[in-house]
């Protein structure tokens, strides 16, 4: 269980910090590092879920929905002027968006249904998201794949099987296929890659556990998702066309892997309770190893979701 974090990473961390005053080597002042970018995050520190961010040298949390309501999967516009996530104020769950200081918050979808797990395309004029609706035709209720424009506009369900899971669909960086989570069988889960019919272009990952919230680095060259074994899950990257399997973050519980804009680090959602509660902090930790995990975002409530924001 991640339990202790102020290692040689934090020193490294505090070095690069000191970079901004001229005080670092150039190699290290040049690196990004997440205590000098933005992060958005989903915290109860307050009693309810709401959206909060951390600017870049702050350390202090600004609450950015302060609503009594329960708000959380923030997801940064590509160019880090907006925030898409999902809130139960009017009752069910909706996908809302809102500007990156938590000013101008409006609902994009009122379907009497679920919808949640919001996702932008890569040049932000669309969002995908799922849903619990029901239509013509449908047999039995079950999660779907829906698409609309970044105002709310034309929402219609992109993939007509479901993928039995309810983890997000990330657009690939090319803005014409998806990355999608769907249950194999009885047990499990797989990513794939898929057109926009929801027909297989590749296949990820292929074994017994439940592989979800797969994310692509920024160069499109790379996979982070987390692999859940029940007891514990593992946050691992491999290659784009699923060779090169490795595991980042191992031992607990640890999902919703989100790369830094530089493709260097992940940031990661990680329990660390051994009770029946649990108690979830957000960690960022470097892809390709050399230092401990460090801890981003902790409280007496649960921090979970962490996303950086895109740079401008």
């Amino acid at each position: 269980m991640l339990t202790t974090h102020l290692d040689r990473g934090l020193v490294l961390l505090a070095a690069c910090t000191l970079a901004l005053v001229g005080s670092c080597s150039t190699e290290l002042n040049r690196a990004w590092t997440p205590e000098n970018a933005t992060l958005v995050f989903m915290s109860s520190r307050d009693g309810n879920a709401e959206v909060y961010s951390v600017t870049a040298g702050s350390p202090e949390w600004m609450n950015l929905t302060r609503t009594q309501a329960s708000e959380n999967w923030p997801e940064w516009s590509p160019d880090g002027r907006q925030i898409a996530y999902q809130s139960n104020l009017y009752g069910n769950l909706d996908v809302w968006v809102m500007n990156a200081d938590g000013s101008g918050a409006r609902p994009l979808t009122d379907d009497p249904a679920h919808d949640y797990v919001p996702a932008w395309s890569p040049d932000g004029t669309r969002i995908t998201f799922a849903s619990w609706r029901r239509e013509p035709g449908d047999t039995a209720e079950a999660v779907h794949i829906y698409v609309m424009n970044a105002d709310g506009t034309e929402q219609r369900r992109l993939f007509p099987e479901s993928p039995g899971t309810s983890t997000s669909t990330q657009w690939v960086p090319d803005g014409r296929s998806f990355l999608l989570s769907r249950k194999v069988g009885d047990q499990g889960a797989d990513l794939f890659v898929v057109d926009s019919n929801g027909n297989t272009i590749q296949r990820l990952t292929n074994d017994e556990f439940s592989n979800g919230a797969g994310a692509f680095s920024p160069d499109g060259k790379r996979v982070a998702f987390h692999s859940d074994r029940g007891e514990e899950s593992d946050i691992v990257v491999i290659n784009a066309d699923g060779s090169g399997r490795r595991t980042v973050v191992s031992e607990g519980q640890n999902w919703y892997p989100s790369w830094s804009p530089d493709g260097r680090w992940l940031a990661y959602t990680a329990n660390v309770s051994d009770g029946a509660d649990e108690d979830l902090d957000i960690y960022a930790v470097p892809v390709d190893g050399g230092l401990s995990p460090t801890r981003l975002a902790s409280s007496s409530g649960r921090e979970a979701e962490g996303r950086w924001q895109p740079r401008r």
